[in-house]
């Protein structure tokens, strides 16, 4: 027994009658775990086994029947059933959806079939319920009730669906890029939804369950939309002037040679997104797997294999002997190279050997690289 417990036992013991009351207090998120529960699985509203499991009237019982969702949001508050702790039984509605076989073969040849939720009855995103709040500091002027951007985040399992088999088809046409600008979003999303679908593609071919019913509530309670509303990266910094000293009389044409280019918000933005993209794509080739397959990304092993033969190789990061501001600008006044020799790994007998594509990843991901000021 916790010591929440003795304590609400023990005021009990001394309050009589009012220890139910203080009983059902002790779980006060309860509610919040019922509610999820009773969102996507099927539940019958029985009674539970005790008041406090059971204050969003259906218990804790998650079965494996079809999913349900919740119509109204009755019952989940604590104190919705009577002193006996019987709840009434929440009106559910099961969630309705069919599915849609799309097929066709990859330039490798491969054949891809998957399966995409179509909800028969999405919610229209006017309708939704809105929660949280929205503080626009762009000159898009978006609020909490016209905000556009949120359905970039809410495409349909179609349109991804569409995308990844597009791709996979002709990859030199449907490109990044190209796929970006045809479902006007950006380039970070598509990378994405490529990366899970290659996943739910290996998923379907290893023959394990995918639950598309999931992807239909959700679709259900948040709404669909097949195509984006032009999401790009808004860049707005405050800027001061610049002033610059010029002869009187200076013509046009030498003036623009002068002084410094002008770039807008929007031309700033748009070499950040450059920036952007680029890091994204090394960080999700490693996440995936795709770029240095070799490492172990679980952690320490609990259970090593045992020493090679000859022993372990170490890889060895040649520095220089001085590496401040005054010995380099000394190099290079006396035409030599402060550059270090390029990494190796090295064996107990003596030999060594070049570091291969694994070992290069992981120097690279070592190193501190700052985001660099773009103009």
């Amino acid at each position: 027994m916790s010591a929440l417990s003795r304590l609400v036992a023990s005021a009990a013991a001394r309050l009589g009658g009012a220890g139910h009351h203080l009983r059902r207090r002790a779980r006060p998120f309860a509610g919040h775990d019922a509610r999820w529960h009773r969102s996507f699985s099927a539940t019958d509203g029985g009674d539970g086994e005790d008041d406090d499991a059971d204050t969003a009237g259906d218990g804790d019982d998650t079965g494996e029947d079809a999913p349900s969702i919740e119509a109204s949001d009755e019952g989940a508050d604590d104190d919705a059933g009577d002193d006996d702790g019987e709840a009434n039984p929440a009106s559910e509605k099961a969630v309705s959806f069919q599915t849609e076989d799309i097929k066709d073969t990859a330039e490798d040849g491969e054949e891809i079939q998957l399966v995409a939720v179509v909800p028969d009855d999405p919610n229209v995103y006017d309708a939704q319920e809105k929660k949280g709040w929205l503080f626009d500091l762009t000159e898009q002027g978006h609020t909490l009730d016209w905000n556009p951007n949120i359905r970039n985040a809410h495409l349909s399992d179609r349109a991804k669906t569409q995308m990844y088999v597009m791709h996979r088809k002709d990859p030199s046409t449907w490109d990044v890029p190209s796929l970006a600008e045809r479902y006007k979003i950006r380039q970070q999303r598509v990378m994405a939804i490529l990366a899970l679908k290659k996943i739910q593609h290996d998923t379907v071919k290893a023959g394990s369950p995918t639950f598309p019913h999931l992807e239909a509530a959700f679709e259900q309670i948040h709404g669909a939309e097949h195509i984006g509303s032009g999401e790009r990266h808004v860049r707005v910094v405050p800027s001061l002037p610049n002033f610059a000293v010029v002869p009187a009389g200076t013509p046009e044409h030498e003036l623009r040679d002068i002084l410094p280019k002008f770039r807008t918000d929007e031309e700033r933005a748009a070499n950040e997104e450059k920036e952007l993209v680029k890091q994204f794509k090394s960080a999700l080739e490693y996440n995936t797997g795709v770029a240095g397959p070799g490492l172990n990304r679980r952690g320490r092993f609990k259970h090593p294999t045992g020493r090679p033969k000859g022993g372990y190789g170490l890889l060895v990061v040649p520095q220089v002997a001085n590496d401040g501001k005054k010995a380099h600008a000394k190099a290079r006044r006396e035409g030599r190279s402060m550059k270090p020799p390029k990494p190796y790994v090295a064996y107990a007998d003596g030999t060594k050997r070049e570091i291969n594509e694994d070992e290069q990843v992981m120097l690279r991901r070592r190193k501190a690289l700052p985001f660099r000021r773009l103009q």
